[in-house]
């Protein structure tokens, strides 16, 4: 009988430490790496504009590749490694926290691209071709390497004029473009004076072709002095 009892208390314990042993099993969890790749992305993106829905992520690495944690609320600090630019290559070193206490250290890496719309010629175009909305598409491409120069709307580039011979398909950067030239080089235009309470006009000839707004040089033809003068249209200027 206390062979009995003796085993019957050894098996019990037994099967209190194998319970003890699942329960603690079942507040342990592995970290997938969807989250690993999202937590990459909130500290690499910490405090930038950039839409994460734009944004790809490529060659992404962790070590450890095993991470198991308690089970709680999920969170990184980040150690090192934050570029000021974060798109392109990234590596960062992190503390996971969970439940606000410190459960293990990751290295985290991969390659950020951000992709967007930008304006593309539909179809070849001529230098000085003033540009209208069917030449142009709008086609989605990684934005990365392609700088800050970039059309990112149709307005903002019709109206002007190329400045250069561009193929179907060619970006556009706003450094090709150019407002219209609204006067030429030796048209007649009249140059307009103005004070307070007089306004004088006199035939001049344009010495350089001008846009809208800009400063040209202007011959006289009554004075035959030269002046600086605003495009103010085409065929008119203003003295200045």
């Amino acid at each position: 009988m206390k062979r009995l009892l003796i085993l019957t208390l050894s098996l019990l314990s037994l099967g209190l430490a194998q319970g003890s042993a699942a329960g603690a099993e079942g507040d342990v969890r592995a970290v997938g790496q969807a989250e690993l790749q999202d937590i990459f992305l909130d500290l690499a993106t910490s405090g930038t504009a950039l839409p994460r829905a734009d944004l790809e992520l490529t060659r992404f690495n962790v070590e450890p590749e095993t991470i198991r944690l308690p089970t709680g609320a999920l969170e990184a600090r980040l150690l090192s490694g934050r570029q000021a630019k974060p798109l392109g290559q990234q590596v960062l070193v992190a503390d996971l926290l969970v439940d606000g206490v410190a459960q293990g250290r990751v290295k985290l890496s991969g390659d950020l691209a951000l992709f967007g719309e930008v304006v593309c010629l539909a179809s070849s175009l001529p230098r000085h071709t003033r540009i209208e909305a069917g030449h142009l598409q709008r086609v989605r491409r990684n934005l990365t390497m392609l700088g800050t120069d970039l059309v990112r709307e149709e307005s903002a580039a019709i109206g002007k004029e190329l400045k250069t011979t561009l193929q179907a398909g060619a970006i556009l950067y706003g450094n090709l473009l150019q407002a219209p030239e609204m006067v030429k080089r030796n048209d007649v235009v009249s140059i307009l004076a103005a004070s307070d309470s007089l306004l004088v006009s006199v035939p001049g000839r344009v010495q350089s072709a001008g846009a809208l707004g800009e400063l040209i040089k202007v011959k006289n033809l009554m004075s035959r002095k030269e002046v600086v003068a605003k495009v103010l249209g085409p065929g008119a200027v203003q003295a200045q």
